[in-house]
């Protein structure tokens, strides 16, 4: 099934990468993986040790990107079994920014590839309080009702365009627990948009509106 694009719904993106681009009329919460980064006056954003990074960097120094009042995630972090860190490494630096992200009570922006087990091993011991967003969500129908029934939320962007054939699930995820994103791809958020409402069986409106609800009650920013 494919969306027709659309514009001028205020929708969040819930995760994204590169250098603003002036006049975006898009609200964008940015990744920011280098705690030394300058980051401009006018960026949300979310902040953490990629799992990829796992040993690059230590978490007291993102401690000046948490205290910002722009900060308004921890990650994105998580478990990758195809990065080079060790997934006992990985795992350490993991469970730290769970942590800190209960200690600070915002919430987490998560990347797992090949580790829901291991992540929902973790999920299952964490605060319960803390919201965690599966960012970039491509997996089955049985990994998203697991990460559903453990109390997560997942965010969708780009694999929504190519896997939608093998996503028939995508229209029983509860409304409320869906986010959009464009990742690595800012050009494509309309179409993604577009593809998630027209799978969801809803008008695009209808749909931007929940999911801009979804973004401002877990990242506690009215954005739009």
């Amino acid at each position: 099934m494919n969306g027709t694009p659309v514009h001028g719904l205020d929708v969040p993106d819930a995760h994204a990468h590169g250098t603003p681009r002036e006049n975006d009329a898009v609200f964008r919460l940015r990744n920011i993986r280098d705690p030394f980064s300058s980051v401009p006056e006018n960026v949300f954003f979310s902040a953490g040790i990629h799992p990829w990074d796992a040993g690059k960097y230590e978490l007291d120094a993102f401690a000046p990107l948490f205290d910002s009042p722009r900060c308004l995630a921890v990650g994105e972090c998580g478990l990758d079994r195809m990065a080079e860190a060790s997934l006992p490494l990985q795992m350490k630096v993991f469970e730290a920014q769970v942590a800190e992200a209960g200690r600070r009570g915002k919430p987490l922006v998560i990347h797992c590839v090949r580790c829901f087990p291991e992540l929902l091993r973790v999920k299952a011991s964490a605060d319960a309080e803390t919201p965690w967003v599966i960012h970039g969500f491509r997996g089955t129908g049985r990994k998203a009702f697991d990460l559903l029934d453990a109390g997560c939320t997942l965010s969708f962007g780009a694999g929504l365009l190519r896997d939608a054939g093998n996503m028939d699930y995508f229209a029983e995820i509860p409304l409320d627990r869906i986010l959009v994103e464009t990742d690595e791809s800012p050009e494509l958020f309309d179409r993604i948009l577009a593809e998630a409402a027209a799978m969801h069986l809803l008008a695009p409106a209808e749909f931007a509106a929940a999911v801009r609800a979804n973004f401002e009650r877990i990242f506690r920013h009215v954005c739009c």
